[in-house]
């Protein structure tokens, strides 16, 4: 039965079809009331997890509303970075965005580093966070409104990871799981442990176009930060490289995929560890199979 067919169910945004029976939904600022079916203002608090889509400032492209906070706070896969780009922007000028403006920090709160504060007309640089959590900040206040903003959000991969006594993950894309990678992946990783620590990385899952060279989609890792250093081996192929204990204190791994062919991808665990006894132990000598 499809009770959605029938004045929408009641619902008064979106309605949808549950296994025996139907629920409601609002759209994005609203929250459904105690009756399960209307939809009123909602606190303006977004939780953004998809690794793409658009946010708006409330009510545009007509003027905001005045004495309006709202916050979004963005989230996705491991290993990757959120990107943000304003493609209209239009908030009250002063010189400080003492009034009406927008604040972005580079984690998931206001107690992170700030990426920029931002208003008047000039459309902000894109924004690129150093993880994967981004946080912003609407204020509007009791005087003069304006057309606001509005903006698409995507993620990067790559970027710079801390290795610590807990096991952290990292993913070869920001669908994995769902999709299987993009073609021309182009990410690199750094992973650097505390002073006088050596990062361990696991691959947990592996699966990467196979070539008897690893030519076209591979995995490289080498020692230290960026690629002058030794290298611990290029992977392709469906078996899980071996575990890999850095010599100093930093890893780089990269990922590049070609035009063609795609496959499901990578997750990896890495940690903070001991260094090897094994002082002279040279990246080639790790390798294994």
């Amino acid at each position: 039965m499809d009770e959605c067919a029938t004045n929408n169910g009641g619902c008064q945004h979106e309605c949808r079809n549950t296994i025996g029976s139907y629920a409601c939904s609002c759209h994005n600022g609203f929250t459904l009331h105690d009756n399960m079916h209307d939809c009123k203002e909602g606190g303006c608090k977004f939780e953004i997890t998809a690794p793409s889509g658009t946010i708006s400032s409330p009510n545009y492209p007509d003027y905001y509303p005045s004495r309006k906070d709202c916050v979004w706070h963005f989230t996705t896969t491991p290993g990757h970075r959120i990107k943000l780009v304003f493609n209209e922007f239009e908030m009250e000028p002063h010189q400080e965005c003492a009034y009406d403006h927008i604040v972005i920090y580079d984690g998931d709160s206001p107690d992170a580093h700030t990426l920029g504060r931002f208003c008047g007309s000039k459309i902000p640089h894109p924004i690129l966070a150093s993880g994967n959590q981004m946080f912003m900040v609407f204020k509007s206040d009791a005087s003069v409104q304006r057309k606001g903003f509005f903006a698409s959000h995507t993620t990067a991969c790559g970027g710079h990871l801390q290795a610590g006594t807990r096991v952290k993950h990292l993913y070869s894309h920001s669908k994995y799981g769902d999709h299987n990678y993009e073609n021309r992946a182009d990410c690199d990783w750094s992973i650097e442990a505390p002073p006088g620590r050596s990062v361990h990385l696991t691959f947990l899952t592996f699966e990467v176009e196979d070539e008897q060279d690893c030519n076209y989609d591979y995995v490289e890792v080498y020692s230290g930060l960026d690629a002058s250093g030794p290298s611990y081996g290029r992977f392709c192929g469906n078996s899980n490289p071996t575990d890999i204990i850095s010599i100093q204190e930093s890893l780089l791994v990269r990922f590049r995929s070609d035009d063609t062919i795609v496959s499901k991808g990578f997750s990896a665990a890495y940690s903070a560890t001991d260094p090897l006894d094994n002082e002279d132990l040279e990246p080639e000598d790790q390798q294994g199979g």
